[in-house]
Formats: C-alpha cells, structure tokens, sequence
C-alpha cells in the first residue's frame, strides 16, 4: 500500500475515533426561566464551565434561560420523564406535589434570616425533604439549595405604604399553597401564573403587583411594565432547588455523578453570597429606577406574624404539611 493509501487508512481510523468521541457526548440541558442577567444564571455559570471541564467531553452543557424549553412550574415533570436533563426550580414550584415543599412559607419562617433558613434546609430536616422530592418527582438532588433571597411585594398604582395598604389588591404570588393562605390573611387575592407571563400581566392591569424579589425585579426591568411601589417584609425567603431527572442521573457513571455533586458543593456557598450582595444592589437599581421602596415597621411585622402564628395548625393542615414535618423544623428554629 502507497503512502496516500496508508495515509487515507490513517484519516478514516482517525475519523472513527472522533466520531466515537462525539457520540459519547451526552446532551446535558439547563433550563431555567429567568434570564441571563439574574443571579440564578449567573451563578450557574461557574458550574457550567468547571463541569464541561472536569467531565472531558462526557456532557454536552447548554444552559437554556428565560423559558426557553420549559416554564418554571413544569420544569419538575419535565425533568422526570427525561424532557430535560437539569433544573434549578423554585421550591415553591415543587409544593403543588410535594406538600411538604412549602415549609418555608409557614408563618414560623416569617422574618426569618438566611442563615436560620440554612440552618434547617441544610441539616436533617432538608435532608428528609430531599429524599421525599426524590421519591415522589423522580429526580435526584444534588446538593444545597441555592438562595434567592427575602420577597418583596411591589405594586404598580396602590402606594405599598404598610401591610394594611395591600388589602384587596390582587398579586401574583409563586404557586406555593401556603403562601396563598397566607396573603388571603393580608386581604390579598393571590394569583399563580408563570413569570414569564407576569409583565403582560402587569401590563394589562390583570393584577396590581406580585411578591418576587429585588433581584427578579431588575432581571426582567419591571419597573418598566410598571411597578413603582415595593414594601420590604422579609416575610418569605426564595430558593431554588437543583435537580436532575432520573432518566438522566441513572445514565450517567459514579464518576461523573460524584464529578456533579462535588462541583455543585463548590459553587453553592459563593452563589448565595452573590445572591445577597445582588439583591442589595438591584433594590437600589430599583429606586434609581422610580420604585418607591419601603421597610415594613417592625412593630407592623410583628403583630402580623403573631396573627399568623396562631393560624399555623390550619395552614398546615390546608396545605397538607405534615405536622410532625413541621415539628421539627420548628425544634430547629427554637420555636
């Protein structure tokens, strides 16, 4: 055989090797329902890019933001039948099927601060959440939730002055079953639909405001759909939850699913001081913006949780939360 032959011989064996390199490539779709501007996405790039790294050509990761595949509320079934591979969704958003989800809207958390939120999302208690979510969605959690931090309520034409100020309004507040028991409280209509739906929405007048955060306010420019008002109540604090289907985690090999989880624990902690540090700044992007903001008065907050306190046995069992659950997040929190 002449030169070119073996060279021609050489090329196809080559061609083969890449073609096979290439068809071990796994899809490993993100989908996220906010856009590239949010914490949530920015924080998952350093992810993104140590995990393309450290898994050499095993997964093809694509982040895909602003509803893009899937809409927040859909992304866990969608996750579960193999529609995607990755979501980070709001834990709200997991309620609806797994009631327990909704423990943070519990009038115990009520102005509670990050680090006591972390202090029962991250120990035994989160622990046993995970393991529901992971039994009854079909999904694997591969680690800490990432924050998003206190919700604010904003409104568009009604002065959010005081808590008082918002009866009667209709907000749009995330799908969490204890969250509209709670705002029915404040006289507040509460209504779900999708984010990416909410500046129509605004737009149109079909609802006077939502509770979201700062953060989620500047992402998607609001102010320009019309919001000019937002009162501060650290009266929710937001997560997200980061899962894969199980379609997906069981195709993938120990190595690459401990490569996943270590690389996950590295990014989370340096996530959720990104998320307080943006939030921050992004109310002040907001007041530079023309959103009056305002801090619920402590004695307002107060007398409101204490009213919500004495509800909390009902919401529990409206939500379907069970009260043992319950019992000892409450033990962790010293109530």
């Amino acid at each position: 055989m002449g030169i070119f032959g073996k060279l021609a011989v050489a090329a196809i064996a080559l061609a083969g090797v890449a073609g096979s390199a290439v068809a071990e490539e796994m899809p490993f779709r993100i989908t996220l329902n906010t856009g590239p501007n949010h914490v949530r996405n920015i924080a998952l790039e350093g992810f993104v890019s140590k995990l393309t790294e450290r898994t050499e050509g095993k997964l093809d990761v694509q982040v895909f933001p602003s509803s893009q595949l899937f809409k927040g509320p859909d992304v866990p079934k969608a996750l579960a039948q193999g529609g995607v591979e990755m979501g980070v969704p709001i834990i709200l958003y997991i309620s609806s099927v797994v009631p327990n989800a909704g423990l943070l809207d519990l009038p115990m958390f009520f102005g509670r601060t990050a680090e006591e939120v972390h202090k029962v999302m991250d120990g035994p208690v989160g622990a046993e959440l995970n393991a529901e979510i992971e039994e009854v969605i079909g999904v694997k959690v591969i680690g800490p939730n990432l924050d998003l931090g206190h919700g604010t309520i904003f409104t568009t034409e009604v002065p959010a002055t005081s808590l008082a100020a918002l009866d009667g309004l209709k907000l749009r507040v995330p799908g969490s079953p204890a969250a509209v028991v709670r705002y029915k409280t404040m006289g507040v209509e509460a209504v779900s639909i999708s984010f990416a739906d909410v500046p129509i929405a605004l737009a149109q007048n079909s609802i006077d405001g939502l509770m979201t955060t700062h953060e989620t306010v500047r992402s998607a420019k609001l102010w320009e759909s019309g919001l000019k008002y937002a009162i501060d109540t650290q009266g929710s604090f937001l997560q997200y939850v980061p899962m894969i289907g199980k379609p997906t985690w069981d195709k993938l090999d120990a190595e690459v699913q401990q490569i996943i989880i270590d690389t996950w624990a590295e990014t989370v902690g340096d996530a959720r001081r990104l998320a307080a540090e943006r939030q921050a700044s992004a109310r002040e992007e907001g007041i530079a913006n023309g959103i009056q903001a305002v801090q619920a008065t402590a004695e307002e907050l107060a007398a409101f949780r204490a009213a919500l306190m004495t509800q909390q046995p009902d919401i529990i069992d409206a939500t379907r939360i069970d009260p043992e659950f319950a019992a000892k997040a409450a033990a962790v929190l010293g109530d």
